[in-house]
């Protein structure tokens, strides 16, 4: 049966030997087979399973990436499958884009809101609200923050507030 790259394993491991500069008793040291082993891969088509083409590849690897990954390919694998070489850096996210102006005319409601709130002319309530918000975001405010902060908290039940227990009505 064909590899899936489609490329001859025989092949692939002659040109090993010629990279590794290796007989084919070194390269039966690499893969912890005999010389006779490869010597029969080699004269009669060479089945090499997953593991031993990782082991193949990685030794060759360092001196020709490019037959490393040709000699992965040969059981379907990437250099990367085969934890040879790292994966791809994910390509960058895209820079993501300020938000939008609003529109002047949102603002002044939010401006309008405080002034009609402080009982005052917009025109005293603005420079205030910029300061504001202007100064927030140095100490690591948001609007969001702000406005749960500045929120009233709600009232205490009526007579529980000022409710005394009768040894206080004593005194």
């Amino acid at each position: 049966m064909a590899p899936p790259s489609g490329e001859s394993v025989t092949t692939l491991l002659i040109l090993a030997m010629q990279a590794l500069g290796e007989s084919q008793e070194g390269v039966g040291r690499v893969l912890g087979v005999s010389r006779r082993t490869v010597s029969r891969w080699v004269g009669h088509g060479a089945s090499l399973d997953g593991a031993q083409c990782a082991t193949l590849a990685r030794a060759v690897h360092p001196r020709d990436p490019a037959l490393a990954a040709r000699i992965v390919a040969a059981r379907g694998a990437t250099l990367e499958d085969a934890g040879i070489a790292p994966p791809p850096r994910p390509a960058p996210l895209p820079a993501v884009a300020p938000p939008p102006t609003p529109p002047a005319h949102l603002v002044e409601v939010v401006v309008c809101a405080a002034a009609e709130a402080l009982d005052v002319s917009p025109r005293v309530v603005r420079p205030a609200l910029h300061a504001a918000l202007k100064s927030a975001p140095a100490v690591g405010l948001d609007v969001e923050a702000m406005e749960k902060a500045l929120t009233p908290q709600s009232a205490p039940a009526p007579g529980r507030a000022n409710a005394r227990t009768s040894k206080d009505k004593s005194r």
